[in-house]
């Protein structure tokens, strides 16, 4: 189970520190979880399939898609051709999407937008581990639909897509390392999630006019929190709450309802001390996402075999 809760700033110092030292390692970490207040029962957890798909090494990205029942999108990190895979939930690869015209220099994350009434892959190239980088890249293209027999046996489908906009984003001081990327779909705009040691800083920006022209946009702030190090994020379907993960830890931010029925900013939420919750034990956790129904969670892992596992969250208060 827990251990006690250490409120200090030492401890949350020394913990984010030497998370450095373990994160590739497979021990339980509980003194990361000070940086939010810990949620008291264990969480439940099951491992829904394996991907059997080899050339999914690097799962970095997980999406719930919206036209394709019972699947999901993935993506490997930097190193593979710019594509996507569609995955079905019993651990299939349905679909391999190669994107026309795009570059995979980085890619850490995927979310999903519904933009002039349809639905959208935004695809985040916004890592920066290895280079300097003037801007980040995120590729928005249609979602594609892949029928299938779930019964019978199926080879993966090769298609491509095309993009529909191409936003190259900077940061007030400068690009540093990005890992988590998400959708507002209340407040119409893409949420960024620094990966940092302390003071991790969120960016928002809104959705772009689809065009083929190259966009330039200037992120802005919303926000900075102490979760050390996160690899991925998301927000549910309603807007109201946002899970941030690192390889351990999983954090919780749900935002307040407002008098007049409005939720509060992301900016007042992400002041608040967030819920957390232990992980459960996977290699490199580098991708979450929501369930339709905001109750759970899906995390994917880096290292092969990748397991695809859901996990029931707290629930909000």
């Amino acid at each position: 189970m827990f251990q006690r809760t250490h409120n200090s700033f030492f401890a949350r110092l020394v913990s984010a520190a030497l998370f450095l030292f373990v994160w590739g390692a497979h021990a339980e970490f509980d003194a990361l979880t000070s940086l939010g207040q810990e949620v008291g029962e264990r969480l439940e957890s099951r491992v829904i399939a394996v991907l059997k798909d080899h050339e999914i090494n690097e799962s970095s990205g997980l999406i719930l898609s919206q036209q394709n029942p019972d699947c999901f999108w993935t993506h490997n990190d930097s190193g593979d051709l710019p594509r996507l895979f569609l995955i079905h939930r019993d651990g299939r690869t349905i679909a391999r999407v190669k994107i026309d015209g795009a570059m995979a220099i980085d890619w850490e994350d995927i979310t999903m937008a519904t933009i002039n009434g349809s639905p959208k892959l935004i695809i985040g190239d916004i890592g920066g581990n290895t280079q300097k980088r003037e801007h980040v890249t995120l590729y928005i293209i249609p979602e594609l639909n892949f029928p299938f027999d779930a019964k019978r046996p199926l080879a993966p489908i090769e298609s491509s897509a095309s993009i529909e906009a191409t936003i190259e984003v900077t940061f007030v001081g400068g690009v540093t390392n990005y890992e988590g990327l998400a959708v507002d779909a209340n407040a119409k705009s893409i949420v960024i999630f620094e990966k940092a040691l302390l003071g991790a800083r969120v960016y928002s920006l809104p959705f772009p006019s689809l065009s083929k022209e190259k966009l330039k946009v200037q992120a802005t702030e919303i926000g900075q929190t102490s979760v050390p190090y996160a690899c991925a994020c998301d927000i549910s379907k309603d807007s109201r709450s946002m899970v941030v993960t690192n390889y351990l830890v999983g954090f919780l931010f749900t935002r307040r309802t407002l008098a007049n029925g409005s939720l509060e900013e992301w900016s007042e939420t992400l002041q608040r001390v967030p819920t957390s919750f232990p992980l459960p034990k996977l290699r490199q956790t580098e991708a979450v996402c929501f369930s339709a129904d905001g109750k759970s969670i899906f995390l994917s892992s880096e290292h092969t075999p990748t397991p695809l596992v859901e996990l029931k969250i707290p629930v909000s208060k």
